[in-house]
């Protein structure tokens, strides 16, 4: 299949999405994935941020690290750019927490601005759902995502935390802390 053209990009990636993680749930509300896909893109526009990749990118974040997806699938079907994307944001668990979170962080605050955007709407939505539904784990999460907000910030400095989306996930993964 072809390259998605600029007028379907993101309509194909959810679509892509939705068939990759077809009736998958989340663990920590029991909804259906594509509705954590749908909230990311949603808190991007909200903030004003919708370039069809980023879109495109952000529908298919999840894909790496939870479907039998290849980075290859994503080159073929989306292109680089989009593909590039969705590596920068796809984590890889070999080792301890510990280790993998702050390999995380590094990563994420080295990758590309449309990258640590859309890491940003996906702390502001999974911050909602882990203060409702695992308190147990919301301490250890809440660290690892303001230590990849503060790199974040120090990579980036002013242009990113004058951004009302890492305002907002600042202020997300805070209040979650109380």
């Amino acid at each position: 299949m072809p390259v998605a053209t600029v007028q379907n990009k993101v309509e194909m990636a959810r679509m892509f999405a939705v068939h990759k993680h077809g009736s998958r749930r989340r663990s920590l509300d029991g909804a259906q994935t594509i509705a954590h896909l749908e909230n990311v893109v949603a808190i991007l526009k909200d903030h004003g941020h919708d370039a069809q990749d980023l879109l495109a990118s952000a529908y298919l974040h999840d894909c790496l690290e939870d479907t039998d997806t290849t980075l290859q699938h994503l080159i073929v079907r989306f292109g680089n750019p989009i593909a590039e994307l969705v590596f920068w944001l796809t984590d890889t668990y070999d080792g301890n927490r510990m280790s993998n979170a702050l390999k995380s962080a590094w990563r994420l605050s080295r990758a590309p601005w449309d990258a640590k955007l859309i890491q940003m709407a996906d702390i502001v939505d999974n911050c909602r759902s882990i203060r409702l539904y695992d308190q147990a784990f919301a301490a250890s999460y809440l660290d690892e995502k303001r230590q990849v907000l503060r790199l974040m910030a120090e990579r980036e400095g002013p242009a990113l935390m004058q951004l009302s989306l890492f305002q907002r996930a600042v202020a997300v993964t805070d209040l979650a802390e109380r």
